[in-house]
């Protein structure tokens, strides 16, 4: 999830602080005694335009909870362990499957507040091992929970470091372009002291065209040690023996699928007049890099899932060239109708909401088409609506909690209904996953730990709040009635 917040004229023209124990290790947990842990030879496997497990048909309920590690991690480096218990307990009690999380994520020089602080990988072949540890804590409590997960080994994006911090390592620490990026120490402040506000800010970064930093980032695809190191990090992880549970992660049926990366970029893209669709360009470096990337991951993980992590905004050509792969399994999407120019969240007016509303209709069934036609399922594993801002553009901060949902919420019935009725009626849609869950983090209780971050459902190069999720949002409550709701169909529909 990058979205930077470009008009769709622009995009054509450019292309927490409670100290808490670590988990025991072994012995009974009492949070998921009513869970069914995940058994060690569950696999999930695709069967045609489905997914299964031993169970029969698997249908993803997710959520994007990309900071899984570094809140699972030691207090020392900002973890928050009593936090990530209560949040996957309210995730499992939602009926929620599935996570999608970071399982990367790359340090800079310079302290950069914009990045996830501390990083997993410090510099080539240098680890935190307790954000390490982390990620192990993480996978044990998801599989205890039945939960699975979307590893994601990469980033076009900066909020992780990704793609240009291995291309600026790659060329002795070149400085990368960034865009203008989240700063929590920006004016505006809070009276008291590290609880924000923060704003987007030039400081701290060169404040380049996005079309400018995509373009430094995405020389990952072809130069050759910026995509070494990246191929060392995939099999450090993919390879690495959880310190919890002992589990080698690539015999861990926790980890569902290993991503290439999320949002990458195609390397030479032309949009097509008025659109978000690229014009098609076979040389693109984008395709032989998923190529060769999916390859060496099935080399390492031979027993589960790949996915690219590919928007699909880019269109049809873009989406069958990048998914059409053996060692692709199934196909990405991701949905973002303010990012993307056709909705306003100032716009209070049902016109505003049902342009967005009709938008999600038409790519959920447009990728359902497309990745049919390639004989591919196709997971909806990020989309998101602001709250109803207008009610807060005359207060201290655009993205109060106390703004209501009256858009988010039919949004969200639509945009998850789509997905649910092609899955119903034979199309390649096989679950969704909003981004991104923030629990019980709200802005107006933020605080800014020692190490510059809050952990929002918000990446920290944008401002927190803005797409979250809370564990007291109804939009919560249409992700658990959707899980109710597949699994009595296919209660039904069994054979």
């Amino acid at each position: 999830m990058g979205r930077p917040t470009i008009l769709l004229i622009a995009l054509i023209a450019s292309v927490h602080l409670t100290i808490a124990h670590p988990p025991l290790r072994g012995g009974k947990n009492k949070h998921h005694d009513h869970y069914n842990p995940i058994a060690n030879d569950d696999f999930v496997y695709v069967d045609g335009l489905r997914l299964k497990d031993k169970t029969g048909l698997h249908y993803i309920t997710g959520l994007n909870y990309w900071a899984c590690m570094n809140l699972a991690s030691d207090p020392s480096q900002g973890g928050n362990y009593s936090r990530l218990i209560t949040e996957l307990d309210q995730m499992a009690a939602k009926g929620v499957n599935h996570l999608r999380i970071m399982a990367a994520s790359e340090g800079a020089p310079t302290p950069q507040p914009f990045r996830m602080n501390p990083a997993l990988l410090d510099a080539p072949g240098k680890y935190n091992e307790k954000i390490f540890q982390g990620l192990d804590i993480c996978l044990d409590e998801m599989g205890k929970r039945g939960m699975r997960a979307t590893m994601t080994l990469g980033n076009e994006w900066q909020w992780s470091g990704g793609f240009a911090q291995f291309v600026s390592w790659a060329t002795n620490d070149q400085p990368i372009p960034y865009p203008s990026s989240w700063n929590l120490t920006a004016p505006p402040q809070r009276a008291s002291p590290r609880t924000g506000w923060g704003n987007y800010t030039v400081e701290g970064v060169n404040a380049a065209p996005y079309g400018e930093f995509t373009s430094f980032a995405n020389r990952i695809y072809n130069n050759t040690q910026a995509e070494q190191w990246y191929k060392d990090h995939i099999k450090t992880v993919t390879t690495r023996k959880n310190t919890v549970n002992g589990r080698l992660y690539n015999e861990d049926p926790t980890v569902m699928t290993w991503q290439l990366a999320n949002e990458p970029q195609a390397s030479d893209g032309f949009y097509v007049e008025d659109s978000l669709a690229l014009l098609p360009n076979a040389q693109d470096l984008l395709f032989p890099w998923v190529e060769r990337t999916s390859a060496y991951i099935r080399s390492m993980a031979p027993k589960q899932l790949i996915s690219v992590g590919l928007e699909s905004k880019q269109g049809e050509y873009y989406f069958k060239q990048v998914h059409n792969f053996s060692t692709v399994d199934y196909a990405t999407a991701h949905c973002w109708v303010q990012n993307w120019g056709v909705y306003d969240m100032y716009d209070s007016t049902e016109t505003g909401l049902k342009a967005a509303q009709d938008f999600a209709i038409g790519f959920i069934n447009d990728t359902s088409h497309w990745a049919k036609d390639i004989g591919k399922p196709i997971f909806l594993e990020e989309f998101g609506m602001a709250r109803d801002n207008w009610l807060n553009r005359d207060k201290e901060y655009p993205y109060l909690s106390s703004a209501s949902t009256t858009h988010k919420d039919p949004y969200f019935e639509t945009i998850i209904g789509a997905a649910m009725n092609e899955f119903k009626n034979g199309g390649a849609y096989i679950g969704t996953s909003p981004w991104a869950y923030g629990g019980i983090w709200r802005p107006e209780t933020e605080y800014v730990n020692e190490l510059g971050m809050v952990w929002a459902g918000d990446p920290p190069h944008e401002s927190p709040g803005w797409y979250d999720l809370y564990d007291t949002d109804e939009a919560m409550n249409i992700v658990a009635r959707q899980q109710k709701d597949i699994a009595a169909w296919i209660a039904k529909n069994k054979h």
